[in-house]
């Protein structure tokens, strides 16, 4: 299989790596942040919580002293089984209500 890549200063980023905008997905897509207790499995809770449902992106932030933040996008069809997921798990303190995807111009 052919990868069209691009040299990232001194980095290359294959095709099949490359940040996806384009698509259903991407363009009905809303952002949910989860605060929760920074532990050792936290990000692996998170992950095995959403298993079934279309992550576009993570990013997880320790903000403190054993706090943690998580940002997920989300397809918005599955942004409310997903937050009814999110707000069961043990480390979870709260799941905000989901708002729109900022789009970013490169």
């Amino acid at each position: 299989m052919a990868h069209d890549s691009t040299s990232l200063a001194g980095s290359t980023l294959t095709d099949t790596a490359r940040p996806r905008e384009e698509g259903p997905d991407a363009s009905d897509a809303c952002t949910v942040v989860v605060a929760l207790r920074d532990s050792p499995g936290a990000l692996a809770r998170i992950a095995a919580t959403l298993g079934s449902t279309p992550v576009l992106a993570l990013a997880y932030v320790v903000t403190g002293p054993r706090r943690a933040l998580a940002e997920i996008r989300l397809p918005r069809a599955h942004v409310v089984r997903a937050r009814n997921k999110l707000s069961r798990m043990v480390d979870t303190t709260y799941v905000s209500d989901p708002g729109p995807t900022p789009t970013r111009t490169l």
